[in-house]
C-alpha cells in the first residue's frame, strides 16, 4: 500500500476543503491512503457451519419450546 505524506500550509487546502478556522495560518500534516483497499471475499457457509456456530447461542433449559417463546414474548413484546 503506498502512502503519501505532506507539510502544507492550511490556507493553501482551504481552497480546497473545509477545515476549522483554527487551523489557519498554520502548517498542516496530510497523509494520503487509498480508498479501495482490496478486503478478502468471504466464502459462502455451508448451512452445516451456519448451524455449528449457533450450537450453544440459546441456554439450554428445562422450560420446553412453547414455554421459552412465552416467555421470549412476554420479555421482549412492545406493550401497547
Amino acid at each position: 500500500m503506498e502512502v503519501i505524506r505532506k507539510f502544507i500550509d492550511a490556507n493553501s487546502l482551504m481552497s480546497i476543503m473545509t477545515l476549522p478556522e483554527t487551523f489557519r495560518n498554520q502548517k498542516l500534516e496530510v497523509i494520503v491512503l487509498p480508498a479501495d483497499e482490496q478486503t478478502p471475499v468471504k466464502q459462502e457457509e455451508s448451512t452445516q457451519d451456519i448451524v455449528q456456530s449457533l450450537i450453544g447461542a440459546i441456554p439450554h433449559t428445562s422450560l420446553s419450546l412453547k414455554e421459552l417463546r412465552n416467555e421470549r414474548l412476554e420479555k421482549y413484546e412492545a406493550p401497547y
